[in-house]
């Protein structure tokens, strides 16, 4: 593998790590709080949702002009920024909190994934995908894990985390410098890579409902912070593992069926969820296994490589607005609906996507 392939493997770890252990530590904050379950979920979710969808765009935009390198760098300054208001136990310190893990998670993972693509080359873009984001959801998962074990050093861990990443971020190197230099006007598909987008935006409701409504309701039903932390775990575990399988596969078969067999995983884990937790965590991670590195890759398939870091951007502006479309719905379906019949909603959104992916 090439060093720096393994080092932005690296990196984007990292990145998961952070993202993991806050997601553990806000529903818990918001519990400590006092705060009712529908606006734990609209606060975290909302803010942190348009604001890393915007900031994607931004970030695959910069990084096409600037370079990756330095975006990645300004992302983990961000992250450092962030820790003292874990400190101040309010709603408007996990207000801020939220909106900075936002920004930090946009600057660093669509940069990571970015550059991982410009090393292996559009052939291979489905394999660099399901690396990425196995290696960010594994740091997602290990993350909350262990923030769930020992959550009252979860500072500790975040700036461990956000020190040894700013670090790697000055060794790697200026991938952008690997793409081929032309005069051309380069045009973008953009009707195609919309429809990739919307499913990318309604596949981020399954993800939303692991981020703050499943952790959180498992709480109130006086689920075990450790058993949580295991169930929220296992479906990140699962989907981080399975990825680079199913990039690999979907460059050398068929992309399209893996994204359509995956969509169907994802409705069928949503059926009265809160029978079995674990297991369906479980099939709802290899749902997104199949789905999430392909999206990304499907994008790339289309798209010309002097423009990939705004075009991955413009996906994943989409992708991510689906956590603040979602941080919404959610808590309304939620009210109207309840628990298990908000999940089965969420469930019908992904066959859904199966008709705009044909």
């Amino acid at each position: 593998m090439n060093k720096h392939f393994l080092l932005f493997t690296i990196l984007v770890f990292f990145t998961g790590l952070y993202l993991g252990t806050l997601r553990i530590d806000i529903p818990e904050f918001e519990k400590q709080l006092h705060i009712p379950l529908e606006l734990s979920v609209l606060l975290p979710l909302v803010f942190f949702g348009f604001i890393k969808g915007s900031c994607n765009y931004i970030a695959g935009r910069l990084s096409d002009k600037l370079g990756r390198k330095k975006v990645l760098i300004i992302g983990w300054a961000i992250a450092i920024f962030s820790l003292p208001f874990l400190f101040l136990l309010n709603i408007y310190a996990i207000i801020v909190i939220s909106i900075l893990l936002a920004i930090n998670q946009a600057l660093t993972w669509t940069t990571t994934v970015t550059s991982q693509i410009d090393i292996s080359g559009k052939s291979r873009a489905g394999l660099a995908t399901g690396i990425n984001e196995m290696s960010g959801y594994l740091g997602v998962s290990i993350g909350s894990l262990l923030a769930s074990y020992i959550f009252k050093i979860s500072f500790v861990i975040l700036l461990i985390t956000s020190t040894l990443a700013i670090i790697f971020s000055y060794t790697v190197m200026e991938t952008k410098t690997l793409i081929r230099e032309n005069n051309e006007n380069i045009k973008i598909k953009w009707i195609p890579i919309t429809k990739i987008s919307i499913t990318g935006l309604l596949e981020k409701f399954v993800d939303s409902s692991f981020f703050i409504l499943i952790p959180t309701y498992l709480l109130l039903q006086h689920y075990s912070l450790t058993l949580v932390g295991l169930i929220v775990s296992s479906y990140a575990f699962v989907w981080s593992f399975s990825q680079p399988l199913f990039g690999y596969l979907a460059d050398l078969y068929n992309r399209k069926f893996i994204l359509i067999l995956g969509f169907i995983l994802m409705f069928l884990g949503f059926i009265h969820y809160s029978s079995y937790p674990i297991l369906f965590s479980i099939i709802e991670g290899i749902g997104m296994g199949m789905i999430y590195p392909n999206l990304i890759a499907a994008v790339n398939d289309i798209i010309n490589e002097k423009v990939r870091g705004k075009a991955l951007g413009y996906y994943r502006l989409y992708r991510d607005s689906g956590y603040g479309i979602a941080g919404i719905v959610i808590p309304l379906l939620y009210i109207l609906l309840g628990f298990n019949k908000t999940l089965l909603f969420i469930g019908i959104l992904q066959l859904l996507s199966i008709i705009l992916i044909l």
